[in-house]
């Protein structure tokens, strides 16, 4: 049987998840702390958002690993700020893999995200991210530029196998 995209995004966008707490800070209040905390690397303030424990062949997690990453991504349907204005208010986004996670801060190579609101949790598979993306290919591979139409990335991007 073959599943479609559909299928796979309903799947994943509507099925069920843990449900976790971000930041309780009113957006105003958060781009202001941010602003000032957060001087370094690049940030991003997300609702709506969704992390997503990709589920990868064991040769695939291994070389996510190897980099010091781990296999989970970030999906927010509602950017409230970006630090690097290259996402409009309400825009969703796509991140690389982690490189941290603490509380409310989900941080992948290059940008750091701050958690706003109620989010949640879950497993997804390979093929569901890829359809999140909008492209279907059988490898994960990092690069810092990668943009679909309705998704913005920091780096995760979708390649032809080796």
């Amino acid at each position: 049987m073959v599943v479609s995209d559909t299928d796979l995004l309903g799947e994943l966008l509507f099925g069920s998840a843990r449900v976790l707490g971000g930041s309780r800070l009113d957006d105003n209040e958060l781009i202001e702390l941010a602003t000032v905390t957060f001087t370094d690397k690049p940030f991003c303030i997300v609702r709506q958002w969704l992390l997503l424990d990709v589920m990868l062949p064991e040769f695939q997690e291994q070389e996510v690993k190897a980099q010091g990453l781990g296999t989970t991504v970030l999906y927010a349907q509602s950017a409230i700020y970006d630090s690097q204005s290259k996402l409009q208010p309400g825009d969703s986004v796509l991140s690389d893999f982690q490189s941290e996670f603490e509380e409310c801060i989900f941080e992948s190579k290059d940008v750091l995200y701050i958690l706003a609101g109620r989010g949640a949790r879950k497993h997804a598979s390979l093929p569901a991210v890829e359809a999140l993306r909008g492209v279907r290919y059988p490898t994960l591979k990092q690069s810092q530029s990668a943009v679909c139409p309705h998704h913005q990335s920091d780096g995760l991007v979708l390649r032809e196998g080796r």
